[in-house]
């Protein structure tokens, strides 16, 4: 059974209860399904509860999950790097005797790595933002989930306190009603039979 089902036999409960002879809008219900209910409503209502905290245990997951991306797209880059370098390196040695493009090689071989580590730091950097921000999100959604919950519970909880206190207040006027009958019965039956008060 879920929440809304628990609910759902709440409302049946009260739907299908006694009308109160004498006071409108107040019904009598049997104590134990209303026991059974609120039970009922007790154990499926941390489910939701539940599945925020999963949520929540899912960001060190996410966060692996990016940092692993991060890392191999940081080996990819390095192995280009060293590709690139190792072709650099060769260019140099076929023309070793031109001064003026070994240079140049050398120059080129440097603005390579640079930029090559450069976008690899980007890379991660992106990558780790990505994760942040999925993890915030999913903080938020958990944090939502719990409060909805919470204030949902709370919602259902003051209705049944209102339809207990006016179930509650019918007994006390009925109680009320009751009383000075009883009290005026009891001096009759007093002189009736010539006991003193």
């Amino acid at each position: 059974m879920d929440f809304e089902q628990a609910l759902q036999e709440l409302q049946q409960l009260y739907s299908s209860s006694s009308r109160v002879p004498g006071f409108r809008r107040k019904v009598m219900v049997d104590s134990d399904q209303f026991t059974s209910v609120i039970r009922n409503l007790r154990t499926v209502m941390p489910a939701d509860v539940q599945e925020a905290r999963e949520i929540l245990r899912q960001k060190d997951s996410i966060l692996n999950q990016a940092y692993l991306e991060a890392q191999r797209v940081k080996s990819n880059v390095e192995e280009e790097v060293s590709a690139q370098i190792q072709a650099a390196q060769a260019e140099h040695r076929s023309k070793v005797e031109e001064s003026e493009v070994l240079k140049a090689a050398e120059s080129r071989s440097q603005e390579i790595h640079q930029e090559a580590m450069a976008q690899s730091e980007q890379i991660i950097q992106d990558a780790q933002r990505r994760a942040y921000r999925i993890v915030s999100e999913s903080e938020d959604i958990a944090a939502s989930r719990r409060e909805g919950a919470d204030q949902y519970a709370g919602e259902v909880l003051f209705s049944l306190e209102e339809q207990l206190s006016e179930v509650l207040g019918q007994i006390r006027r009925g109680i009320d009603t009751l009383r000075p009958e009883t009290s005026a019965a009891i001096p009759r039956e007093r002189d009736d039979m010539h006991i003193p008060a």
